[in-house]
């Protein structure tokens, strides 16, 4: 009998009908596979009694608990009462299949349930949709906000009384009954009933922290909404400056350029992947904003490549269809250019990250020079630092609370005495410290230990190189001098 594979499994008897049943789904989803049952787990021939209505109820088994349901070719060799019966299961063209309500896929000789953003990935890959062209299920039109349509339809110079079904079959989001997740998350009256994770998390972080913040909101609704709401946030939490032109009336200069900011939001909106169960973030700090999305750049797609011309990619296309004629995007792949064109003119430094399954666009505010004056912090800000650290210089106190919960921290000592041993990765960093892999944290803490120039790439000239290690700085090596007793 051939051994085991990712092709072929062994069951003993078809008391393990379950397993039998998971195995064909998981084969399925695969490349196909054949399950002989009556073969023991050494390989040797056992044998199964074959009854009347045997194999009938075997495969009807196999086929009312897969979904799509599966139907197997189901062969018996050998004598009725010591009998091997061969079940073969082909590809089937739409994936994953499901067992008994999950997911599941061939790994090897084991079968694997998938998570979502696996099956979404899977379904896409075999049928050509992507999740926003999908039905949701229980939404109609009689679901979407009339205010919602009717701000779409201002931002795209269309008349606001056009019908809603004309809306609906001229952005391709369904009919009046079967409507698709683009448009929940578009028109609905309050999309997150359907998709939890469809929320946008802004916070201003006091000086130097990671954790502790001046202001904080987490914006549902519409994805319009979300964005408008997410722009006041960033403007009631970051300063700006008064320009004298010789007008009436004096500039208002932002200190992030609003159009790189509404161009970062936008696209987090559009592009994330919304079978990941993260949210969008916005994050403020002193020196920077931050824009976090769920979900990685398409395979082909270097973050290198973002900085120069390059093909659109758009994970969910219906949505960017409808975001470019609300003309809040191109559909030229030239987003992450306008994001860098804008901020040249302010020097601000633009960097985008793709860490694990997350992208980021990072605004770095040039770092204040002598001779050159940093715009004061507004008194409401003020007002809220002094509230929260409860000291009466409120922003200096946040600044030293900030460095204490950072670079200062008892973790970054721990990481400056592992690197002076020998030079680690952020991975090995991580397990050195018990912990199961990188985090955000860790991530953070170990880009403001090179700010504060105590370590350095092995790699100078690959940052991004797989191969990147962490060593000791002579600054760093001083400080932990210092420290010690």
């Amino acid at each position: 009998m051939t051994a085991e594979s990712g092709r072929l499994e062994w069951k003993q008897s078809l008391g393990e009908w379950k397993e039998i049943v998971e195995t064909c789904a998981a084969f399925a989803t695969a490349d196909g596979g054949t399950v002989h049952v009556g073969i023991g787990p050494d390989g040797t021939r056992v044998g199964v009694h074959i009854g009347k209505g045997t194999l009938e109820d075997l495969a009807n088994k196999i086929k009312i608990n897969t979904d799509p349901p599966q139907f197997p070719t189901i062969e018996v060799r050998g004598a009725q009462h010591s009998a091997v019966v061969r079940i073969h299961v082909e590809p089937n063209p739409v994936k994953p299949v499901w067992a008994f309500g999950r997911p599941v896929k061939r790994v090897g000789m084991t079968n694997q349930f998938l998570r979502r953003d696996e099956v979404q990935r899977l379904v896409e890959a075999s049928t050509g949709r992507t999740w926003d062209s999908f039905v949701c299920e229980g939404f109609t039109v009689a679901d979407m906000s009339k205010k919602a349509v009717a701000d779409f339809l201002g931002r795209a110079g269309t008349k606001k009384s056009t019908p809603l079904a004309d809306v609906v079959k001229n952005l391709r989001f369904g009919d009046e009954r079967h409507v698709c997740n683009a448009a929940v998350l578009l028109f609905g009256r309050f999309p997150q009933r359907h998709f939890v994770e469809a929320k946008l998390k802004c916070a201003r972080f006091i000086a130097g922290s990671l954790v502790h913040f001046l202001d904080e909101r987490t914006i549902e609704g519409s994805m319009l909404h979300q964005l408008d709401e997410a722009m006041a946030f960033v403007t009631r939490n970051t300063r700006q400056a008064l320009v004298v032109t010789g007008k009436p009336q004096h500039d208002i200069v932002p200190e992030y350029p609003e159009e790189a900011v509404r161009e970062a939001i936008t696209n987090a909106l559009c592009h994330r992947d919304y079978t990941d169960v993260g949210t969008i973030q916005v994050r403020i700090h002193d020196d920077r904003l931050e824009v976090w999305n769920p979900g990685m750049l398409p395979h082909d797609l270097s973050v290198s490549k973002l900085y120069h011309q390059h093909l659109s990619r758009p994970r969910n296309p219906l949505l960017a269809n409808a975001l470019f004629r609300a003309r809040l995007i191109e559909q030229w792949g030239t987003g992450t250019l306008k994001i860098v064109e804008a901020c040249r003119p302010a020097n601000i430094k633009v960097e985008f990250e793709n860490e694990g399954n997350t992208f980021i666009v990072r605004l770095m505010r040039p770092t204040p020079t002598t001779g050159q004056v940093t715009p004061e912090v507004t008194p409401e800000v003020e007002a809220q630092v002094e509230a929260q650290v409860g000291v009466q210089s409120g922003v200096q106190s946040g600044v030293q609370s900030g460095v204490q919960s950072g670079v200062q921290s008892e973790m970054a000592q721990r990481i400056l005495g592992l690197i002076q041993q020998q030079p680690y990765g952020k991975q090995e960093i991580a397990r050195q410290l018990g912990k199961a892999g990188r985090t955000r944290y860790l991530n953070e803490l170990v880009r403001r230990m090179m700010e504060a120039n105590w370590i350095e790439y092995t790699i100078p000239h690959k940052p991004n190189s797989r191969l990147q290690k962490y060593r000791l700085t002579d600054k760093g090596r001083k400080h932990i001098e210092e420290k010690q007793p």
